[in-house]
């Protein structure tokens, strides 16, 4: 265990409020540097925090460097660092200005169902069609006005999808379970498993983070706003002022840059957004003040913690990290307890066919019921009901009738009503008794071309003639009848006019989930590379060579005198204005005496004729600071303080 020094603390405080999670440069970084802290103590600082895993430094092709703090981390130092943010209650809300909509979940899962039965074909240019866009979009109910609430005003004219598409297909892309090939939009039937096994809260949870570190505008104060409202003590069913907390924020300066109605109206916009998702409710008092209440359904974040922190008074105590652990983005959902096995089902057959699905059926029952039962509700309570059109399209992608009928027998609470079993085999007896295959058709120039062919000794026996110009080939021998004609120079050409890749016919999961499972699960919440939308790319880490970087902070202090750093005396003008140059050029403090008092002194510009040196003095009996201009005999005694660094100090 090792603290964080004060100096890195104040860094740190000043990194939160004006850049939150955003990147910054260099340059931009010795902009933060408290009022108290010379050049020096402020690369040390930002070293120090680098180390305990707090701040990133990432480098472009070009060579230019960025700082950024993690965003996960982000909501963990809002708490510590800045706490109290207000949690009063609002009085009686007179209108509701967005309502709750349907929980994400059921969207979310309603789009996997799509994909997995219908598919998202891309055309030869990349873009999806039109035609699956507008179904999918028919089987969403997220609202789309709301939506816009998630993206900056000026971005929303170049997405080509609906808002709920687009944000569906974003989603599912960051999280992994769908990827996109050269002709579709495929399901990743593994991370597709490992999703099923998490429960609707989890699932939620995880969308949240999604949404939190990729979603709203990207200022510093819109952040620590979606961040803020997120902590615990905005608890469900109560209804806050939106007023309050921006005002606490621009009290704690996390409100820079921002006028407070331009903030209002970003926050209000984006309580819309999370309302479209069922998160929340948007009203507003009788005088028009704006406030928010979470659902039942509220989301939550678990902050992550790259320390260990006490509190910002006493100093915060960081662990250090390895490198491995610092690189890590991922959040890890554990399994709450073993799913209800079978003997325990979650959904109940009713007489009319139409299947109720409580909260607490698993997932992965409901993916299965998704294949051979048509999705009525995704709400509360979710429903299905059992067709004999389902029942066929179960049978095409792979689920005979009897393994249904056997499934549902098994799962359904009471077992399946007389009546539904009954018309359940009687719509099986006339499934699967014909079949359509899908052959290839060779065609020839010519008559005489297909009369060659058909007296070929090697392909006439697997090829069947259908008339003078056309023979029928199965899949199994088309490279053998390829390799024989092109030995003939009748080769035809290796593209197959009119095939293109499909989604597979089987539905994923055919031979159901591990309803038992119990291990994690693990999903990243920051896949800003694989989604659909354009992001900053990810940017290489730098290397954290301490040593280095610590020993190119001083560069020639064996060329200086020494005792301009060991004693504590008063020099001739001459020398003392040199002494005072070394500390402008390095960065340091200067310990002094001005008008009998001990201060510190950090130079910040010197002018001559007459020579004078600009910077800040500092009180060492007392916490004041003021600008000063200081000529060679305005003090006395001095010295060069060398700040000690943190690996020379831990060590001794």
């Amino acid at each position: 265990m090792m603290g964080l020094s004060r100096e890195a603390l104040l860094v740190l405080h000043q990194i939160i409020k004006n850049y939150a999670a955003q990147r910054f440069t260099e340059a931009q970084a010795e902009q933060l540097s408290p009022v108290s802290l010379c050049r020096v103590e402020l690369h040390l600082a930002l070293l120090e925090l680098r180390e305990a895993g707090v701040l990133e430094l990432r480098q472009k092709l070009w060579g230019e460097r960025l700082y950024q703090i993690p965003g996960q981390y982000l909501p963990f130092f809002l708490q510590k660092l800045f706490p109290g943010s207000p949690v009063r209650a609002a009085g009686r809300v007179a209108v509701i200005e967005a309502e709750a909509g349907p929980e994400l979940a059921g969207q979310w899962f309603r789009t996997l169902v799509f994909i997995a039965s219908e598919g998202l074909p891309v055309t030869a240019k990349g873009a999806v069609h039109k035609k699956n866009i507008s179904r999918l979009a028919d089987t969403l109910t997220l609202p789309e006005e709301q939506l816009k609430g998630l993206f900056p005003p000026d971005q929303l004219a170049l997405y080509p999808f609906p808002l709920p598409v687009m944000v569906m297909l974003d989603l599912l892309l960051c999280l992994g379970l769908v990827r996109r090939t050269d002709s579709a939009y495929l399901l990743d039937t593994g991370m597709l498993e490992n999703w099923l096994q998490l429960s609707g809260i989890q699932m939620s949870n995880l969308l949240y983070g999604v949404i939190l570190n990729r979603y709203g505008l990207p200022g510093p104060a819109e952040q620590h706003f979606r961040y803020i409202i997120s902590s615990s003590g905005y608890y469900s069913g109560q209804w806050f002022m939106i007023r309050d907390i921006l005002a606490w924020m621009s009290e704690m300066g996390l409100a820079l840059g921002q006028s407070m109605e331009t903030l209002e109206a970003s926050a209000r916009n984006w309580l819309r957004a999370l309302a479209g998702f069922g998160w929340c409710e948007l009203g507003s008092l009788d005088d028009g003040s704006a406030c928010f209440r979470w659902t039942a359904a509220r989301p939550e974040i678990h902050p992550g913690e790259p320390a260990s922190f006490s509190s910002p008074s006493s100093g915060i105590p960081a662990q250090e990290i390895g490198a491995e652990k610092k690189r890590d983005q991922e959040t890890l959902v554990q399994q709450a307890g073993k799913r209800p096995v079978s003997a325990s089902p979650g959904f109940i057959v009713q007489p009319d066919f139409e299947v109720l699905v409580p909260p607490e059926c698993p997932y992965s029952q409901r993916w299965m019921l998704a294949a051979c039962a048509e999705l009525l509700h995704s709400d509360d309570l979710w429903s299905y009901r059992l067709t004999r059109n389902k029942l066929e399209s179960a049978a095409e992608q792979g689920l005979s009738p009897q393994n249904v009928i056997s499934w549902l027998a098994k799962h359904a609470k009471g077992g399946l009503p007389d009546q539904v079993e009954q018309s359940l085999v009687q719509w099986g007896k006339g499934i699967g008794r014909t079949e359509l295959s899908e052959v290839i058709l060779l065609s020839c120039r010519s008559e005489a071309d297909g009369n060659d062919i058909a007296a070929h000794p090697r392909v006439a026996g697997i090829l069947s003639r259908l008339g003078p110009l056309h023979f029928i080939v199965r899949a199994e021998d088309i490279e053998l009848v390829r390799k024989e004609l092109g030995a003939a120079g009748m080769a035809p050409a290796k593209r197959i006019a009119g095939q293109e890749e499909k989604p597979g016919k089987d539905w994923p999961l055919v031979s159901g989930s591990r309803e038992n499972l119990s291990s994690a699960a693990v999903f990243s919440v920051d896949g800003t590379e694989r989604g659909l939308l354009v992001s900053a790319p990810e940017l290489p880490r730098v290397p954290f060579n301490p040593h280095a970087a610590e020993e190119a902070i001083l560069t020639g202090l064996e060329s200086v005198p020494q005792m301009w750093m060991k004693q504590w005396r008063k020099y001739h003008v001459t020398t003392a204005q040199k002494v005072m140059e070394q500390a402008l050029e390095w960065g340091i403090k200067v310990r002094l005496t001005h008008k009998g008092q001990d201060c510190e002194f950090i130079p910040v510009r010197i002018s001559r004729n007459p020579w004078e040196v600009k910077g800040v003095l500092l009180s060492v009996d007392s916490d004041s600071v003021e600008e000063m201009r200081l000529g060679a005999d305005d003090w006395q005694e001095m010295q060069l303080i060398i700040p000690k660094l943190r690996r020379n100090s831990s060590s001794a």
